[in-house]
């Protein structure tokens, strides 16, 4: 559903993109997001168990002359292409693009209200402010999200976080390691960084052990017992 939904935006937007010619320097401002709009996001709150909502960058850059002072710019939803309830997410009020660069961030928020299935938001920029909008293809950004079990790229069986860190992947294990360290997403850290997580995991199931409340894996193992992960 995905694909095709981005397969059938992504004619009508070269359709209409296919004349453009927006000019790199001079008077005019444009304004438009680094990546085209195929790039989708997908986010899932699996990853944020702690979290009931989530700031999601969103980067964008002027094509023109640098600007002298901050200057806004619009963004809004796509109603007709957005299947994710008003009350799942926010804009910011107002938009401004920080002078004297060409680059810039702003964040949208994504809410867990409600959250039963994959639901998508599509985000464009459109006139209204100070600077135009860029490059059709690239002023809209679709961004799905939920809260879907799915197990994480960066847990492999048989690979590093398997076998040095945390044992054998269960989801129950990963919300825990979730819940203690306050993280869901390894793919950035180094070696040191993953140890480090998996050393402060282990230790608060030992901490628990001891005060006669272990943690208990899907298959009524203790949990700590799976853990290999060296040191203290």
């Amino acid at each position: 559903m995905g694909r095709l939904f981005s397969l059938l935006i992504g004619i009508s937007l070269l359709i209409s993109c296919s004349k453009e010619e927006i000019p790199m320097y001079g008077p005019e401002h444009y304004v438009q997001f680094t990546d085209i709009w195929t790039d989708s996001l997908e986010y899932s709150f699996f990853f944020y168990s702690w979290a009931n909502d989530l700031q999601i960058p969103l980067a964008v850059k002027l094509v023109g002359d640098p600007l002298k002072e901050k200057t806004k710019f619009v963004i809004k939803v796509v109603e007709d292409e957005t299947t994710a309830k008003p009350s799942q997410y926010g804009l910011p009020e107002e938009i401004y693009f920080k002078p004297n660069q060409t680059e810039d961030t702003l964040y949208l928020t994504l809410k867990k209200v409600d959250l039963t299935r994959k639901v998508r938001l599509v985000v464009e920029i459109q006139s209204g402010g100070d600077l135009m909008p860029g490059q059709t293809i690239y002023t809209r950004k679709i961004i799905w999200f939920s809260d879907e079990v799915t197990r994480p790229t960066w847990w492999p069986e048989g690979g590093q976080v398997e076998k040095i860190f945390l044992g054998p992947y269960t989801v129950t294990k990963f919300r825990k390691f979730m819940e203690v360290t306050k993280v869901g997403d390894l793919t950035d850290y180094n070696y040191d960084e993953r140890r480090a997580l998996a050393l402060e995991f282990k230790n608060e199931l030992i901490r628990l052990s001891e005060i006669g409340d272990p943690c208990y894996d899907e298959d009524n193992s203790l949990m700590l017992s799976s853990v290999p992960v060296l040191g203290n």
